[in-house]
């Protein structure tokens, strides 16, 4: 195996596609890789040591648990509602529980706090209980209800989503692919065994990192049976595990030297905060590991037992294509897992679109911070200065991209970083007013990575950077194609009356701003 030659085939395709590849990096890694509480099972070994010992599965399982048995009677003997019990239990988790991963700032938050369920589903389990049950559910069972929505999320969505990104990257390698496709293990309609057959994977691996030797070994041996079945999600599992057995026999230590040629690359990537790692190494690592296996693979293909499962030639190619790969080829009919989205990023938006698309992002906005709360605190706050479901600065900031700089769409490089400066002008500004002349704070960067007066910080612009490459590229010409469905006459109405309630909103804002706990939390400098 030419490991050079790997790399450097590896190197190209990512400079060729480097924008798509940041981006599904970025989807990825804020669904699945975000640390996700009670799960992530000896994934990536390649990670070994902080997943080893941060083996999430069995010692967060047993924290909780612990905590529980713990807190359970202190907390009951308080005579509170089981919704006070719940509540305190999440704080309790909240303290007692920690996430490790990232340190604190917009991408520590967004990978770690994203996939933090234990808190999102408790919280929401604790809405549910409040409102519609009328405190009826004990606390323990709310407890237990949540590890076993956790672990099913876990099996089925989040490791499933590992097949998908898999997938992606075979077929990025030759073919224009769309981003879409990390949903290939749920358009296939195969997340169900395939999620099966990657838990099964992670308990073996677990249990091998107990003989300590054999650990390593079985990291390699198993390494290919995400890719097994990216290639063919129809393999069953004990075909899996001997294919990638047998596709890896005699090529461990070939991968294990092509690990440590990255070495140098983990260690400039803690100097970076873990910047490299989203902006390079990450999606590098996954171009690497796709040639990988297209090579081990070809050289493998006529000795294998079941050579007749690995059945996509197409994906096998030394040309590149412009198009994308041949549906009507694959060994499952395009129309049951295919979902083609075709984006004109060149699109003219009409003014009654851009006031929809405002709201849209306004309200998507306010959803994200909701949620987020949500998730790191187990509990509902209406985020923002106004009351209703909307955060301008949100819908400011993508029109303002979408408008201000539309004769950089051609250069994606530069308008990335342009969308940076631009959103940081926004949120630099909104930030200085707020602060000034209304004593308070919506946000603080203070102490994070290279911020500015702890209005915005480098962490929060690179995020907002690739938001607004999502937005003009992909979310802004497809929510466009849908909104030119609606009646002009209808949209006028609706652009209306959200005008009006917006404007009531603003009015009303303006004299008594949403302010309290989870939304003005920060002292201002003058200490107010």
């Amino acid at each position: 195996m030419n490991r050079k030659e790997i790399k450097k085939n590896a190197f190209n395709n990512f400079k060729r596609n480097y924008l798509k590849i940041i981006l599904v990096v970025f989807i990825v890694g804020t669904i699945v890789n975000g640390g996700y509480q009670f799960s992530s099972i000896i994934t990536d070994y390649s990670n070994s040591t902080k997943e080893i010992s941060d083996n999430k599965l069995v010692n967060n399982g047993y924290q909780l648990t612990k905590v529980i048995n713990e807190n359970t009677i202190n907390i009951n003997s308080q005579n509170n509602s089981n919704y006070q019990l719940v509540n305190n239990l999440v704080d309790t988790l909240s303290d007692k529980i920690s996430m490790g991963g990232h340190a604190s700032g917009v991408i520590g938050s967004l990978f770690n706090s994203v996939t933090q369920s234990n808190s999102i589903v408790i919280g929401s389990l604790n809405a549910i209980n409040l409102y519609l049950l009328n405190n009826k559910i004990d606390i323990i069972y709310i407890s237990l209800i949540g590890i076993i929505i956790i672990m099913l999320i876990k099996i089925f969505i989040l490791d499933v989503f590992r097949i998908g990104y898999k997938r992606f990257f075979l077929e990025e390698r030759r073919y224009n692919t769309n981003i879409t496709k990390i949903l290939f293990p749920f358009h296939v309609r195969k997340f169900i065994p395939l999620g099966l057959i990657i838990f099964l994977k992670n308990i073996y691996q677990f249990l091998w990192t107990f003989t300590i030797v054999m650990g390593p070994v079985k990291h390699y041996e198993y390494f290919m049976i995400p890719y097994v079945l990216a290639e063919n999600p129809n393999i069953k599992r004990k075909e899996a595990f001997k294919l990638s057995k047998e596709l890896m026999d005699g090529y461990k230590w070939q991968m294990f030297k092509l690990d440590l040629t990255l070495l140098p690359f983990n260690i400039l990537n803690l100097l970076t905060f873990g910047l490299l790692d989203i902006f390079f190494l990450q999606g590098y690592k996954e171009c690497i590991y796709s040639e990988a296996y297209i090579l081990i693979r070809k050289e493998k293909l006529k000795t294998l037992t079941n050579k007749e499962l690995l059945n996509d030639k197409y994906l096998d190619i030394d040309k590149l294509k412009e198009e994308e790969y041949p549906l009507d080829k694959f060994s499952i009919p395009s129309k049951e897992f295919h979902i083609k989205i075709k984006t004109n990023y060149n699109v003219k938006y009409t003014k009654i679109n851009y006031v929809l698309m405002f709201f849209i992002f306004s309200f998507i906005g306010w959803l994200w911070e909701v949620l987020l709360h949500l998730i790191s605190e187990g509990r509902f706050v209406n985020r923002g200065t106004m009351l209703g479901p909307w955060l301008p600065i949100y819908g400011s900031g993508a029109l303002l991209i979408l408008i201000i700089l539309k004769p950089l769409r051609k250069r994606p490089i530069l308008f990335f970083f342009s969308s940076m400066l631009l959103a940081g002008i926004v949120e630099y500004g909104t930030a200085w007013y707020l602060w000034e002349f209304n004593g308070a704070k919506w946000w603080d960067y203070t102490g994070y990575f290279l911020n500015i007066q702890g209005r915005v910080c480098l962490e929060g612009l690179l995020v907002f950077g690739l938001a607004g490459a999502a937005v003009t590229y992909f979310l802004g010409p497809i929510l466009n194609e849908q909104l030119n469905k609606i009646k002009p006459k209808v949209a006028i109405i609706i652009c209306s009356i959200l005008l009006i309630l917006f404007g009531i909103d603003f009015i009303y804002s303006a004299n008594h701003l949403n302010t309290g706990s989870g939304i003005t939390e920060y002292e201002t400098d003058s200490g107010e």
